[in-house]
C-alpha cells in the first residue's frame, strides 16, 4: 500500500503548528491505495510551547512524531526530518502555513503522471502553486508563480534552474529514489529545495501544477518567505539589487561546485550551466558576457540579464 510520509521542520512555532498540522490531517486522500503514513515533526531545539503543542496531538493523532533535532538550520532541519521517513513518498512541509484539502490529492495525481513515464525508480519531484496570505490568512495574492513572477518550467531548462530556483518547498512531493539520489543535502546547496529540483531535473522528473494547494503564510517571523519583485525597485536602490544579484550569483557557483563534487556522472546537458558558474569569476570579461549572449545561463527577467551583463563586466578577474 502507498504511503505518503510528511517531514516538517519547526522552530519556535508555537502560535501556527497545531492549525498546520491539523490541516495536513485534513486532507482528502482519494487516490485508491494511498494513505497517509508519519508526520515526521523535526524540531530544531524550540525555546517556547513547540514540543508540548505536537506532543500533545500525538497523543490523539499517533502517526505525529516528534523528534529533537540539535543541528542547527534550516537546510539541516530538513535533512533531519526527511531521513527518518520511511514512506515510498514524502511531502515537505512548513510550520506556519495551512494545507488546502486538494494539496495531496493533486500532487500525488502528477507523480503518478511522472511515473508512468520515467518509472518509479527514477528521481522524481511535483510542486504546486500556492496563495499568498498574510498571517490572519488574508490574500496577499492568489498565485505565488504570478508574484514572485516564476519561470514554473524553468526547471526544463540548466540554463534557468542553476542559476535560481523554481519550486517553493513547502508545496514538494518527492520520491524514495530522489532521497536516495539527493540525501543529505550537502554544506554547498542554497536551500534544501533547490538541492532536491536540481537533482530531481538532472537524473529524473519534475513535474508542476498550476492550481494553488496552500495558504503561505507570511508573518515577521518567516525564513524565507514570498517577496514581491517590482521593477521599480531596480531604479530606486541599484545598488541594493546589484549586490543582491552579485551574492546570488556566487550561492549559485558555490552550489554548482558542491553538485560536481556529488555527482561526477553529472549529465552533459548541464555542463554549461554548471561550468559558466563554476568559472565565472576566473573568466575574461570576454568571456562571461559571450556565455550571456550564447545563454549558458539565463535570467527570467529583463532587469535580472541587464544585472548580470553588469556584472560580467564590473566584476574583478580571479586568478
Amino acid at each position: 500500500m502507498p504511503t505518503i510520509d510528511i517531514a516538517l521542520a519547526a522552530y519556535n512555532g508555537e502560535k501556527y503548528i497545531a492549525d498546520q498540522l491539523q490541516s495536513i490531517l485534513s486532507c482528502k486522500i482519494s487516490r485508491e491505495g494511498f494513505v497517509l503514513g508519519n508526520i515526521i515533526v523535526s524540531d530544531n531545539m524550540s525555546t517556547d510551547r513547540t514540543p508540548e503543542i505536537v506532543k500533545n496531538l500525538s497523543q490523539t493523532y499517533p502517526n505525529i512524531k516528534y523528534l529533537s533535532n540539535e543541528k542547527r538550520g534550516v537546510m539541516n532541519n530538513f535533512n533531519f526530518a526527511i531521513q527518518n521517513t520511511t514512506a515510498d513518498y514524502v511531502m515537505l512541509s512548513d510550520q506556519d502555513d495551512i494545507w488546502l484539502e486538494n494539496k495531496i490529492d493533486l500532487s500525488v495525481a502528477k507523480l503518478l503522471e511522472l511515473e508512468a513515464g520515467s518509472g518509479k525508480e527514477n528521481p522524481l519531484l511535483v510542486f504546486t502553486d500556492l496563495r499568498v496570505v498574510d498571517s490572519q490568512l488574508n490574500t496577499i495574492h492568489p498565485s505565488f508563480f504570478a508574484y514572485q513572477k516564476v519561470k514554473v518550467d524553468g526547471y526544463r531548462y540548466p540554463k534557468n534552474i542553476f542559476l535560481s530556483n523554481v519550486a517553493p518547498g513547502c508545496t514538494m512531493l518527492i520520491n524514495r529514489a530522489l532521497i536516495r539520489k539527493a540525501l543529505p543535502v550537502p554544506v554547498g546547496a542554497i536551500m534544501h529545495d533547490y538541492w532536491l529540483i536540481l537533482v530531481a531535473s538532472s537524473f529524473g522528473q519534475v513535474g508542476h501544477v498550476l492550481e494553488q494547494t496552500m495558504l503561505y503564510r507570511q508573518h515577521e517571523n518567516n525564513q524565507i518567505g514570498a517577496k514581491t519583485r517590482r521593477y521599480r525597485d531596480m531604479f530606486l536602490s541599484p545598488r541594493q539589487k546589484f549586490n543582491e544579484a552579485r551574492s546570488s550569483l556566487e550561492n549559485a557557483g558555490t552550489q554548482a561546485k558542491a553538485f560536481l563534487v556529488s555527482y561526477p556522472d553529472t549529465p552533459a546537458t548541464c555542463f554549461d550551466a554548471i561550468h559558466y558558474l563554476t568559472e565565472f569569476k576566473q573568466m575574461s570579461r570576454f568571456r562571461r558576457v559571450q556565455g550571456l549572449y550564447k545563454k549558458e545561463i539565463e535570467n527570467r527577467t529583463f532587469f535580472g540579464t541587464v544585472i548580470l551583463y553588469m556584472l560580467a563586466l564590473v566584476l574583478p578577474r580571479r586568478h
